[in-house]
């Protein structure tokens, strides 16, 4: 799953490594008790939540020619694997793309191409980078996963963490991403810990950033069948299968939503 509250003047903190002598790991950061804070405060936000849902605006900026595509969509979440996603463009109701995954297997939905991609999720292959942010990793995992340190720690109303990746897999999916949560002081209706917004820098300089609203933890009567695959109303779809990828290969891309028939 690809999709938080950054704002356009949002600096990217380079970590500062020492030299280490031939041979030895790098020394790990020192703790910064602040960062630590936060991410516990996350932790135990999204950690302790069933479910989790949101609308996004998102922005797709290539990276060559400069070019911004619009879309907007709706996410949903629930523990331990579930998901929906649908992400359409705002001015081209062909340009949509929608996922479901079941925990099992994730459904890719492509309206311009009326293709149902089917893609078994390998053992080791059920994360996924986006449902690992909203779903609420635990901070250590955080830690040892990505390099993470704060921008603007200040901000009373948000914690903007700076990402870097440090697995080949993440490497993959991002070179860079700034994620924003809700800080502990933020006024209502907004919910501290809760993500605001998400810039991420992708391999090919491709860029995304996703702006979150309405969102909610716990939502009543959110059950496994709202994973379920679902059959397009209309004709003419194609379903196929996709052969899974190995057990240390990229992630899957993002689960999703349907988008509902007129």
């Amino acid at each position: 799953m690809r999709a938080i509250a950054f704002t356009s003047a949002a600096v990217l903190m380079a970590a500062v490594v020492q030299a280490q002598p031939p041979g030895l790991p790098p020394a790990a950061p020192a703790a910064d008790p602040v960062l630590d804070g936060h991410l516990a405060n996350w932790q135990a936000t999204l950690g302790r939540a069933s479910n989790f849902s949101a609308k996004f605006d998102l922005t797709r900026t290539e990276a060559v020619f400069k070019k911004e595509r619009k879309y907007a969509g709706s996410v949903l979440c629930m523990k331990p694997n579930l998901a929906r996603l649908s992400i359409g463009s705002v001015s081209d109701k062909n340009d949509f793309e929608a996922y479901i995954c079941n925990g099992r297997t994730l459904f890719e939905y492509n309206w311009s191409a009326k293709t149902i991609t089917e893609i078994p999720l390998a053992a080791g292959q059920g994360d996924n980078l986006m449902l690992d942010f909203l779903g609420g990793m635990t901070a250590d995992a955080a830690k040892k996963r990505f390099k993470i340190s704060l921008f603007n720690p200040t901000d009373p109303n948000y914690v903007y963490l700076d990402i870097k990746p440090t697995l080949d897999k993440d490497k993959q999916e991002f070179e860079h991403m700034r994620f924003a949560l809700y800080g502990a002081k933020v006024p209502p209706p907004h919910k501290p810990y809760l993500p605001a917004q998400m810039y991420m820098v992708k391999p090919n300089g491709d860029a995304e950033l996703w702006k979150f609203s309405d969102q909610a933890v716990d939502v009543p009567g959110v059950t496994e069948k709202f994973f379920q695959y679902e059959e397009p109303k209309d004709k003419g779809w194609v379903r196929k299968k996709a052969t899974p990828p190995p057990a240390a290969g990229p992630m899957a891309p993002p689960a999703g939503l349907v988008r509902p028939s007129k």
